[in-house]
């Protein structure tokens, strides 16, 4: 069995596992800070239609109100570069999941949220607020079935390794959120976040013996299940109603071991000027708001994470709104997680996904 148990966990040895990523990072976005507009804000975020609609909802009605404009970096796992910008970051935000929020707040690479700079957060439900990062949104995640295909119900993650789906299965791209659904999975099959043989020699079967293919991000995993040609994947509850409501036979399962769910928004990047720190802080508070929320809830198919929005939904969301119970089995793979020994030999855990898994 390999383990990472004996190897100590300090946050000089989190910082030193990064170190490399951070270098082949530390020239982009640097060198041009004395060109940067007086009044914008900067922010790392993905981009594709969940982009589209974070401008349509927060982005372009604040510059309407306040004159204030948006500098965009959009693209995914930009961690290295907030690490070897530390000393000089040159963006006042990143979008984040929980995970990330709080391994990168851990460094001191993020600024812890309050109640003083952000009035909105008082409103947001406990499980939606952590200390680096405030769901704008939270996320269903589960397993997305083809319903003319297969025809028993699916109840549990163990579903994915039927042989009677040999070759419909998928399985997301590390990249993308794979291995923070790895991770999950990895706990239900008897793995700890130290160890992660129980989900290696299950994920390499998923491939190896029942077909399983690889889903890279949300455009092509539409395309997957539009197709038929994957029948039943780890997916996001929004995501999997839209496809349903473009006429795709599917529907979305919360596995009986529990599922997952991102709390996604911007994370605040530590060691910016104050003025503009204070100036991303006013910004980040709109998507803290009820109603905007509820706009976005609209656009996106996901639920608000503040407590008035999910207690007011309109009747066209009625279908978002989720009991204490269903809240508490979507956080409950992740709520086991140790994020910083994650981090830490996050390097390892890709290579042994991409020999043993993916090159099996």
């Amino acid at each position: 069995m390999t383990t990472f148990e004996t190897l100590p966990l300090s946050r000089r040895s989190i910082l030193k596992s990064g170190a490399a990523m951070a270098g082949a990072a530390a020239l982009s976005g640097m060198g041009a800070g004395s060109a940067f507009a007086a009044e914008e804000i900067r922010i790392i975020m993905s981009g594709g239609s969940w982009g589209e609609w974070v401008d349509k909802t927060f982005a372009t009605p604040y510059t309407e109100a306040t004159g204030i404009k948006f500098s965009w970096k959009y693209a995914l796992s930009q961690e290295p570069l907030v690490m070897a910008q530390k000393s000089r970051p040159q963006w006042d935000m990143m979008q984040s999941g929980q995970m990330r929020a709080g391994q990168l707040g851990a460094m001191g690479l993020y600024n812890k949220l309050t109640e003083e700079n952000l009035p909105n957060l008082a409103g947001i439900h406990p499980s939606f607020r952590y200390d680096y990062l405030a769901g704008k949104c939270h996320t269903p995640y589960g397993l997305c079935v083809n319903t003319k295909h297969i025809t028993r119900p699916i109840t549990s993650w163990d579903d994915l390794w039927d042989p009677e789906f040999k070759g419909r299965v998928a399985f997301p791209d590390w990249g993308w959120n794979g291995d923070e659904v790895f991770y999950a999975l990895n706990q239900v099959f008897g793995g700890t976040s130290e160890n992660i043989d129980p989900g290696i020699a299950k994920l390499k079967a998923l491939f190896v013996e029942n077909g399983a293919i690889i889903a890279n991000n949300v455009e092509h995993t539409k395309q997957l299940l539009e197709s038929g040609e994957v029948w039943l994947m780890p997916y996001f509850g929004g995501r999997t109603k839209k496809i349903a409501e473009g006429g795709v036979p599917v529907e979305f399962v919360i596995p009986k071991e529990g599922g997952l769910s991102w709390i996604f928004n911007f994370a605040s990047i530590a060691g910016r000027p104050d003025d503009s720190t204070a100036r991303a802080y006013k910004f980040l508070d709109t998507t803290l708001d009820a109603e905007n929320q509820i706009t976005f809830a609209k656009l996106t198919g996901y639920p608000p994470t503040n407590k008035e929005a999910m207690a007011n939904l309109p009747p066209e969301l009625a279908h978002l709104k989720l009991s204490e119970d269903d809240v508490g089995l979507l956080g409950k793979l992740q709520s086991q997680l140790d994020p910083m020994v994650l981090f830490a030999y996050r390097d390892q855990y890709a290579e042994r996904w991409r020999k043993e898994v993916i090159g099996a």
